[in-house]
């Protein structure tokens, strides 16, 4: 794994796990001054998509807390075609982003894809 200095052997055994999914094209953890601890991608795509991503973090988190003020966003997730991200912001700081492609069967329907694009059940 590459730049994992900052991290803890349990963060460490994590993110090996999670990048063994084939599915999953990359990670990136920041702290909570959004300092990269780590990342599996390239520089350039990780400064944009991070930027990109804890920015609208924060928006989606000044939100939901307009509606609700003791309410934080712990998780979120966006879902393209071809691939959805995951930005984890849990109460200590650091922050998690997980890109993973999406894999729909052709032998799934289109009634059944779109039935998925609108579960948001995670069983």
């Amino acid at each position: 794994m590459e730049n994992t200095s900052n991290l803890s052997p349990i963060e460490e055994a994590i993110l090996k796990r999670i990048l063994t999914n084939q599915t999953v094209e990359g990670v990136i953890v920041t702290n909570e001054d959004r300092q990269l601890q780590y990342t599996s991608l390239d520089n350039n795509i990780t400064f944009f998509i991070s930027s990109k991503l804890l920015s609208f973090a924060d928006i989606v988190r000044s939100t939901i807390r307009d509606i609700d003020p003791t309410d934080d966003l712990l998780t979120f997730r966006l879902q393209t075609r071809h691939k959805e991200m995951m930005v984890v912001t849990p109460n200590d700081g650091m922050q998690v982003i997980a890109i993973q492609k999406i894999n729909l069967s052709s032998s799934t329907s289109p009634k059944q894809q779109n039935d998925k694009e609108h579960n948001d059940n995670f069983s």
